[in-house]
């Protein structure tokens, strides 16, 4: 690898200015690497110490680089592996998207439809006016003083709230408020360290689940789903064989899927854990989303459920709130968590959504949203080969299952080689298995529905052409 450091140091020079920062210049060339299979996924990328002393660089301008591969999803970074390259890597033709000053993707831009985000801008109208009054809330002094790392009253007492459903009433001194869903599945692993066993999770399962696995060393373990969700006999067969330590799942909306698991299998679910006195961690951050909500597995067995909540998917991701239900007596240990990684959880985006949950902001802008994503869902339905879809129109994505020859990895790079951007099935893929070949496909993150319908056209289109060969060695 070779790296121009001529300019590394002369902010000044007019050269310098038309050439990238170094570590863009790190990221990219490792990014090729990894797109041509130099670092399969699995592998290891060099400790960046190393690295920095082969190319004569700073240490930190590494750190950069690596955490720019980081946020494209290229590689997992854990302090005791090292940075491992994902199963999501795949070959680029375009590059990272770019933006214009708008938001609005660049013209001849891969169009991204990877992310998970609102569809609507109507946090930022409601962010505003909030703000310009929000210093008068009584408990706005609260937001320069250290905090609970459970969360203040009041703002659990809004978690709760925000959680309910139908036969669902949480206690607020069970609700532990987080950082995001992320951070409170940081929280919920970390409450159930020291437990011995693998966590059992759906063949493809939410990848911040996967980016956990080396952080806490555990192993996940795949169980095969339909229509309805888990399968109760594999998923009984699992826990006689393994020593489980919890099973995961997403009931609602299930990330990539798509499939919102039925009564019936909740119940299964919960006869097998208490069975084997198993502990079950229900992340249900789409929950909200759906207008006729089935039981919560939380309110089926309270004694055994980790319940996840978040506003950071369906209201935004800059709002960074999150609520974890514990078992009864169990908010101490993910307190404990928020304390250790974060001291506690942000007082004014907290203050922020209490507020929002309060007086009923919180759901003017969930009403927004579901009806862009309803719009979004009909244009895929209708550009889209149903008899290959899975879909809803609560989702903020469509599940398309890519038919023989077609495999994933090479569907999604096809796409991107057309301009635009999935997610493969290998990206949640939590093992080795057999899985269904497929892509996410989100709709809520094209900057508008002539947009979408753009990207879609041409999904349809690479869908309808023969697999071709991108990229190889010889």
């Amino acid at each position: 690898m070779k790296i121009d450091k001529s300019h590394t140091n002369d902010a000044d020079n007019p050269q310098t200015k038309r050439r990238e920062a170094t570590y863009l210049e790190v990221s990219r060339a490792l990014e090729e690497k990894v797109r041509n299979g130099l670092y399969p996924p699995g592998s290891r990328l060099p400790p960046q110490r190393d690295l920095a002393v082969e190319l004569g660089i700073n240490v930190s301008t590494v750190s950069r680089a690596y955490k720019e591969l980081q946020a494209r999803g290229l590689i997992v970074a854990s302090k005791r592996r090292g940075s491992i390259v994902t199963g999501g890597a795949m070959p680029s033709v375009h590059g990272t998207p770019a933006r214009g000053a708008n938001g609005e993707a660049a013209a001849n831009a891969v169009i991204d439809l990877t992310v998970n985000r609102p569809a609507t801008g109507e946090f930022l109208t409601q962010l505003v006016r909030t703000m310009a009054s929000v210093a008068r809330d009584s408990r706005f002094p609260e937001t320069q003083e250290y905090q609970p790392p459970q969360g203040p009253d009041w703002a659990r007492a809004a978690g709760a709230r925000w959680m309910a459903a139908p036969g669902f009433t949480p206690t607020p001194d069970n609700v532990v408020v987080t950082s995001g869903a992320q951070h409170g599945l940081y929280a919920v692993l970390s409450s159930l360290m020291g437990h011995d066993g693998v966590i059992l999770s759906d063949q493809l399962t939410y990848y911040g689940l996967k980016a956990l696995a080396p952080v806490f060393q555990f192993e996940l373990v795949g169980i095969a789903s339909d229509h309805d969700g888990l399968l109760p006999d594999q998923l009984e067969d699992a826990c006689r064989r393994m020593r489980v330590k919890a099973i995961f799942t997403v009931p609602n909306l299930q990330n990539p899927t798509v499939v919102t698991m039925s009564l019936a299998r909740r119940t299964a679910l919960v006869e097998i854990a208490r069975r084997h006195h198993i502990a079950i961690i229900e992340d249900d951050v789409y929950g909200p989303l759906v207008s006729t909500r089935l039981p919560t597995i939380a309110s089926l067995c309270p004694e055994l459920t980790f319940h996840v909540a978040s506003t950071s998917k369906i209201l935004a991701p800059g709002l960074r709130v999150g609520y974890v239900l514990t078992p009864p007596n169990g908010a101490a240990l993910a307190a404990e968590a928020v304390r250790t990684t974060a001291w506690m959880p942000a007082p004014l985006s907290t203050l922020i959504t209490t507020r929002w949950i309060e007086d009923g902001t919180a759901q003017t802008i969930l009403d927004a949203q579901r009806t862009e994503l309803a719009a979004r869902q009909k244009l895929a339905r209708d550009l889209l080969p149903q008899e290959h879809l899975n879909s809803d129109p609560a989702c903020m994505f469509v599940w398309m299952r890519v038919p023989a020859p077609w495999r994933s990895d090479d569907f999604a790079a096809n796409a991107l080689a057309r301009g635009v951007s999935v997610m493969p099935a290998s990206a949640f893929a939590v093992d080795r298995s057999t899985i269904e070949h497929g892509v996410r496909i989100n709709l809520a993150c094209a900057t508008s529905r002539d947009q979408l319908a753009s990207a879609l056209q041409i999904v349809a289109q690479a869908l309808r052409d023969r697999p071709r060969a991108l990229f190889g060695t010889i």
